[in-house]
């Protein structure tokens, strides 16, 4: 189906986008990925948060953490009373990374949307999120059937 394959353009074209600041910083495609999500989600500080909003595999994300976390960047923590989840933090360190990070992730927003109407802008959003609202039903619906892993 030629929407998976147009799926598969936009991910090449946003790694495309995010290399040069990949390459200054020496992080892979996770890192950037993980450190990211984590700049922009504030909400979510956990590895179990990123493997499941972003879809990445545990082992990736682990490891992306770790390296992480060896350089500095980030710090895990206890949330008062909680001793079963570690929670992350990125560090003032990551504030370079991130900054020039968000401006490579705007640049590919405005590249991809170059030439839209604000209505068509809208329309698209709209579309896109009815997509994704019904692919969560579907794997909800084959988790509860049992044919999803």
């Amino acid at each position: 189906m030629q929407f998976f394959e147009n799926l598969n353009l936009l991910k090449s074209a946003y790694s495309a986008c995010v290399k040069p600041v990949c390459r200054k910083f020496e992080l892979t495609q996770m890192e950037f990925d993980v450190l990211m999500f984590l700049a922009n989600n504030p909400d979510y500080d956990t590895a179990a948060d990123i493997v499941r909003l972003r879809k990445f595999t545990k082992s990736h994300v682990s490891a992306a953490l770790k390296a992480l976390a060896d350089r500095g960047l980030l710090e895990t923590f206890y949330a008062e009373g909680n001793r079963k989840s570690i929670h992350l933090n990125l560090l003032p360190a990551a504030e370079g990374i991130i900054s020039e990070g968000r401006t490579a992730q705007e640049r590919f927003g405005a590249a991809l949307f170059d030439g839209f109407s604000e209505s068509e802008f809208a329309l698209t959003q709209i579309i896109f999120q009815r997509i994704c609202s019904q692919a969560r039903g579907l794997i909800e619906e084959e988790n509860a059937n049992g044919t999803f892993a």
